[in-house]
């Protein structure tokens, strides 16, 4: 079955969860860039970058995506930014995941104001995705979307990196979306190799359970 997304090039966020990622975007001083990880078809970014039409700035965008969601997902994301007359060219579109491009950011110095991560929603590609937090700069802002049952791996990395992480703090959620501030007090340790292992071990016991519910009656 086609996703709505990829016909009607929706965001796949709900409108009471892209109204808090505006008033973030609105009442914050973000001329930093800003990273999209999982764009689907560019409908909640077509909104984000839609926010500074208002303004006499727009910040960098770039967007991280393996782009093989669906068929022609990066043409259906440049339509999509073009009918909204955005020009598609303006973005910087990075294929693959935060694996990819992580390690090239660090050693390059790179920065965002703000990160919005809604792509593999398993345990462990989470606790990777949170590793953009190292290169959020004080006062930026991070949003994650599908903390919900459907997707433990979402809030499971996020409750334990801010166990370990305290200059950052949640700040709100609407619907399924968080969103979390940096302070830059520098008394976060980040993501850690224990993180990892337990992020992956985590996942696997999600699976396992899952293949196991399956295998009784009525699973």
């Amino acid at each position: 079955m086609a996703r709505r997304s990829s016909i009607d090039l929706s965001s796949e966020c709900s409108e009471e969860e892209r109204a808090l990622i505006r008033h973030i975007l609105n009442g914050a001083d973000l001329a930093g860039r800003h990273l999209e990880i999982g764009t689907a078809a560019g409908g909640t970014l077509k909104e984000m970058i839609g926010v500074y039409a208002q303004h006499d700035m727009c910040p960098q965008f770039v967007v991280i995506d393996p782009f093989t969601y669906y068929d022609d997902q990066l043409q259906k994301v440049r339509t999509n930014l073009t009918n909204a007359g955005i020009d598609p060219d303006s973005v910087e579109y990075w294929t693959g995941t935060t694996q990819d491009f992580i390690g090239r950011e660090r050693q390059a110095g790179g920065s965002f104001d703000f990160v919005f991560i809604d792509g593999d929603h398993r345990h462990y590609p989470v606790m990777i995705d949170l590793q953009w937090l190292d290169l959020v700069r004080p006062g930026g802002f991070v949003c994650l979307h599908d903390r919900s049952e459907k997707f433990p791996g979402v809030g499971w990395a996020i409750d334990r990196y801010l166990a370990n992480n305290p200059d950052v703090r949640f700040v709100e959620q609407a619907g399924t979306l968080v969103a979390l501030e940096k302070s830059g007090s520098g008394r976060s340790r980040g993501v850690t190799s224990a993180d990892l292992r337990a992020a992956r071990g985590a996942q696997f016991v999600r699976k396992w359970k899952r293949s196991i519910s399956k295998r009784l009656p009525g699973g």
